[in-house]
């Protein structure tokens, strides 16, 4: 066997935990890293499980920790204490036997020499366990079936972002909080120009891969469960992509029309730049992102589709460095935001996000809208769109902006069936419609 092949599932779990919470690196970068060094499916299935899990319910298993432990651990063990929260996840949440979880967890020291922390892991997993209601009623439901309640929904957050999400959100609040902790369903969407949805759906039921058509956007997929996608019938020539269905609603309003210039700033990881391409014909696409990483992901999404767009490193808060004096038809500004909306699909964020960001990103996005609006031709749209739920960051924005900007409305949104109307924009909360949470604004250059 390859030396590569050496670590298990839960030692992969324990290497991306440790980096998330003491190096604030992201959970999507480092699966993508580590889940190649497992062999087996179930393991890269367990493993990202793992570590889902500890991002999503970070917070409540910190506070299980705290009664457990006579004093906190030292910072330079933070190893330690996530290899006891990662036990007490598999114990709490996860069809895991008891002793199994107690065992593994122990054995884990090892890896990072901590041996003398054997009998503090030990112990800990073993009192929670004592107090589990289910080991004193035989009759109770166990514990990783029941499901949490309101307040617990609320402590699975930082306090900063239940609290803006109270604030901001009122009667809606305990909806899109536990919206947030469920699982984020894998959403599809497939090219309307080359194929029909029920057609599709139809390949995948013959790959006994269950889906339903979701309800509202016409070309999303839902699948029951998640799979590979090199078992999509197609993915591999751009017939279908993955996608939610709250992002798809993208390019739709934008509402090209054949031989359009379009101009899609901060375009990674491309899925939105293809489906732009996919909306018309003959297309005068630049796709431009400041990450030039991040921008190979928008080459990779167009060359499995066989699409071609000019592809720009730069920032688009600075124009100078790029633009070339031809005004766009059509400006997509997928603003950079808290992604509070979509804290489902990305559980990090709740680790990695911090209070004091949302100024600043606040601020990213007024110089954003303000140098990207004198390049949109007059009679042109620009639609403005963030995956957040914060009403500073969206409706509070864009009514700014339309009121310092003489030559700018905004059009109203065809969609009485998603979202809620706000003073500006509709707001997509999430989960509702089975969707992400996303915001919408289009905005017209007056003539």
């Amino acid at each position: 066997m390859s030396s590569i092949h050496t670590k298990t599932a839960r030692q992969a779990a324990l290497d991306i935990c440790h980096q998330l919470v003491v190096h604030g690196l992201s959970l999507t970068e480092l699966l993508e890293q580590q889940l190649k060094n497992l062999e087996s499916e179930r393991d890269r299935a367990f493993c990202s499980e793992l570590c889902y899990g500890f991002c999503r319910y970070y917070y409540i298993l910190q506070s299980d920790l705290k009664t457990l432990l006579k004093k906190p651990l030292k910072s330079r063990d933070r190893d330690v204490q996530v290899i006891i929260l990662l036990g007490l996840y598999q114990i709490r949440f996860m069809r895991v036997e008891n002793h199994a979880a107690v065992n593994e967890s122990v054995k884990l020291l090892k890896r990072r020499q901590k041996v003398w922390a054997k009998g503090l892991v030990n112990a800990v997993l073993r009192s929670f366990i004592r107090n589990m209601p289910e080991q004193n009623d035989e009759s109770a439901v166990p514990l990783s079936e029941q499901p949490l309640s309101d307040k617990e929904h609320e402590h699975a957050y930082p306090q900063w972002i239940s609290r803006k999400i109270n604030d901001d959100w009122g009667e809606y609040a305990a909806q899109v909080l536990q919206a947030g902790n469920q699982r984020a369903p894998m959403v599809l969407r497939v090219d309307l120009q080359h194929i029909l949805r029920a057609e599709y759906l139809q390949q995948l039921s013959e790959l006994s891969i269950n889906a339903q058509q979701h309800s509202i956007v016409e070309q999303a997929v839902i699948l029951d469960s998640p799979v590979a996608v090199e078992r999509l019938p197609g993915f591999s020539s751009g017939l279908v992509s993955v996608q939610d269905a709250a992002a798809q609603l993208a390019a739709i309003l934008l509402e090209c029309e054949p031989g359009m210039s379009v101009l899609d700033a901060c375009a990674a990881p491309g899925g939105k730049t293809l489906h732009i391409l996919q909306s018309a014909e003959n297309l005068q696409v630049i796709a431009l992102d400041k990450d030039e990483e991040r921008l190979h992901r928008v080459t990779e999404n167009l060359q499995r589709a066989g699409m071609d767009a000019q592809l720009i490193c730069a920032d688009a808060a600075q124009a100078e460095s790029w633009y070339d004096g031809k005004q766009f038809d059509r400006i997509l500004l997928d603003a950079p935001c808290s992604a509070s909306g979509i804290i489902r699909r990305h559980p990090d964020i709740r680790l990695l996000r911090q209070a004091d960001d949302v100024a600043g990103l606040v601020e990213q996005q007024k110089r954003l809208l303000s140098t990207l609006w004198p390049l949109l031709k007059p009679g042109g749209r620009l639609l403005y769109s963030t995956c957040s739920i914060f009403k500073d960051e969206n409706e509070n924005q864009l009514k700014h902006f339309i009121s310092v900007t003489d030559d700018c409305v905004e059009l109203p949104l065809k969609a009485v069936q998603w979202g809620l109307e706000r003073p500006v924009g509709r707001q997509i909360l999430p989960g509702f419609s089975n969707m992400d949470g996303f915001y919408y604004a289009c905005l017209k250059k007056m003539k």
